[in-house]
């Protein structure tokens, strides 16, 4: 007899930020997930996408971001995001309530809040498969990563097998639609445009928690 985890199986939860945790830079930081049980859902609206949508010279770019694409790209891929069988978890942190010396940490405090993002979506009692860009070369950097978040997922959820794999988001399409959706949270924060994030707001489940340190 199968357990109540294998009945309900595994899911897929891909990784992007946008915003960036300098000292400077952006006032708001945000890592958002995209939760899927089946993957090809993310990589047809990129498809998609780049048939019907994209201008000729910028059909061949190996990779579809968010900031260096047009309105109409956006709403396309944000509106496929919103009818699709996904859901989508996010913390946003408001950098002035950030300690200096963390900056000076930057990695763990990444670690931190990613922690806290996946933490979230563990609550659900399923096996994850975390899927996250590949932006660190240090092998070093990425094996913290993979540690912190093991030992803390795992430690509060035994039963739920974790598996974590960095990837290349130009050979990802699932993370480029989730740059798309970073940004949208992001810049409804940074520059209280929140046109883009209205399209997909009805698909973010922790909306009520998204905000870190708000108070």
């Amino acid at each position: 007899m199968m357990s109540k985890n294998e009945q309900k199986g595994k899911i897929y939860v891909y990784i992007d930020e946008s915003g960036d945790l300098g000292r400077f830079g952006s006032n708001y930081f945000t890592i958002a997930g995209v939760v899927v049980k089946n993957p090809i859902i993310l990589k047809r609206i990129i498809k998609k996408a780049r048939h019907r949508k994209l201008k000729k010279k910028i059909k061949e770019l190996p990779e579809l971001k968010a900031n260096k694409t047009n309105r109409v790209v956006r709403e396309y891929i944000l509106k496929k995001v919103a009818k699709s069988d996904l859901t989508i978890f996010a913390i946003v942190v408001d950098k002035s309530k950030i300690f200096n010396h963390l900056y000076d940490v930057k990695d763990r405090l990444y670690n931190f809040i990613c922690g806290i993002l996946i933490n979230e979506i563990a609550r659900e009692g399923t096996d994850i498969c975390v899927v996250i860009d590949k932006k660190h070369t240090n092998t070093l950097i990425r094996e913290n990563f993979n540690h912190y978040i093991s030992k803390k997922i795992t430690g509060r959820y035994p039963h739920i097998r974790l598996e974590i794999k960095h990837r290349d988001s130009q050979a990802t399409p699932e993370l480029q639609v989730v740059d798309f959706v970073a940004w949208a949270i992001n810049r409804r924060y940074n520059s209280g445009d929140d046109s883009y994030y209205r399209i997909i707001e009805g698909k973010i489940v922790n909306r009520g928690r998204m905000e870190l340190w708000k108070n």
